[in-house]
């Protein structure tokens, strides 16, 4: 088990940047957007499909490049938290927990094939 890489920052600091970039695209649309139901539907679509995909996409990617480390199990928290106070409000904490299981889980099974490739060399 390691702590974190370089890369590892690295794909935190990407995750945290697209966390932001995202919803204030979302913020964009919704400031010029007449339609209520389709700025809440991106806002949904935000919290219930894209987040978690970034957490599970980049978890993976660093448990497949990297191997294991625990790292992972607050980084998608940490990341959500700046774009939830910015662009969302308190009730949307719950989803940064939620983030941060499924990045754990796939991050998990990206360093299991890591373990795997490593063994077969």
């Amino acid at each position: 088990m390691r702590w974190a890489t370089k890369s590892t920052w690295i794909r935190i600091a990407v995750l945290f940047g697209i966390y932001l970039l995202v919803p204030a695209a979302w913020f964009g649309v919704s400031r010029v957007s007449d339609s209520m139901e389709i700025v809440k539907s991106l806002a949904f679509l935000i919290l219930l499909a894209i987040n978690p995909l970034l957490a599970m996409g980049f978890g993976a990617w660093d448990g497949a490049k990297e191997g294991f480390s625990l790292l992972w199990l607050l980084a998608p928290f940490v990341c959500f938290l700046a774009p939830m106070y910015l662009f969302f409000n308190d009730s949307a904490l719950i989803y940064g927990v939620g983030y941060s299981l499924l990045g754990f889980v796939a991050h998990g099974v990206g360093a299991f094939i890591h373990t795997r490739r490593v063994q077969r060399a």
